[in-house]
């Protein structure tokens, strides 16, 4: 079956979908993206996305973007086509074509696509837990860059594949001060002595949308949360340690460097707020629209 795409609007197949070679995406990674999760067909906390990129592109001077119901319209479209049932969606939008003196706002003819790929979730990451690393990737904190998905991703691949060839499965990165910021592809957190730790956004993590959903989770369970700057040397001290991201909800990290967490097992706060994300897919796949 072919891979079917939503290019501006259209249904189209891989090799319909075309970009410019003077596309300031390809030339200068001017633009942006989202990564959710789809299962049973839906797209997961899909406007929590949507604003995120709408947010992402007011912080960037985007003159024009396409209207919520243009990116829903092309995500129902593409879930069809490529028939996903459990997979993910990436949402794609570049400022289109134009030079590098070419004021911003006077670029208004921005081009978006949807991609839906098939991609099922394995259960030993949840039942077992990664390895992570620290690489040597220094993360900017500054905003603006800091604060949205932006096409220009060298910093989270070359952390990835730092971790890769160490044989782990996430890049720790800490700021250019050496504090704690994120992982390569996820957000993290630690627990210690029953509270929970996350770097804060002056550290320069993405705010992810399931690291928002972490932390009202747990004021709601009443687990106490401190959002701070954190040393890595904190994790020595930490019985617990779990990364969030889009794809994959909360999952535990047993391992960081040579240190083993938890008996190299998954928490038991860890898989509280596993359990409770299983509990939130269901609800919102109950009661999405699409």
């Amino acid at each position: 079956m072919k891979t079917m795409f939503v290019v501006n609007g259209k249904l189209v197949s891989m090799k319909q979908a075309t970009l410019s070679l003077m596309d300031r995406g390809a030339r200068f990674g001017d633009g942006l993206f989202e990564t959710l999760r789809v299962e049973k067909g839906v797209p997961l906390f899909l406007e929590a996305h949507l604003t995120r990129m709408e947010e992402g592109a007011k912080h960037l001077y985007f003159a024009k973007i396409p209207r919520h119901e243009e990116w829903i319209e092309g995500i129902k479209g593409v879930i069809e086509a490529n028939r996903v049932t459990a997979g993910y969606l990436r949402l794609n939008l570049t400022r289109g074509q134009g030079g590098f003196g070419v004021p911003l706002l006077s670029l208004s003819d921005p081009v978006w696509w949807v991609e839906a790929h098939h991609h099922i979730l394995d259960p030993k990451r949840y039942d077992q837990g990664i390895r992570a690393i620290t690489v040597s990737i220094r993360k900017n904190p500054l905003p603006p860059l800091s604060r949205v998905k932006s096409l220009n991703y060298l910093e989270s691949i070359l952390a990835r594949e730092e971790a890769v060839i160490e044989g782990a499965e996430e890049g720790i990165m800490l700021t250019p001060e050496g504090k704690l910021c994120e992982g390569a592809s996820a957000n993290i957190f630690l627990i210690k002595r029953g509270a929970l730790h996350t770097p804060s956004l002056a550290s320069g993590p993405l705010p992810g949308t399931v690291r928002t959903w972490v932390i009202q989770q747990a004021m709601d369970l009443g687990i106490h949360v401190e959002i701070r700057e954190i040393d890595p040397e904190e994790w020595h001290e930490a019985e617990e340690a779990f990364f969030t991201n889009s794809t994959w909800g909360p999952f535990p990290c047993v391992q960081i460097g040579e240190q083993i967490l938890a008996d190299g097992k998954p928490g038991w706060m860890t898989r509280t707020f596993m359990d409770a994300w299983k509990k939130a897919v269901e609800e919102e796949i109950q009661s999405s629209p699409l």
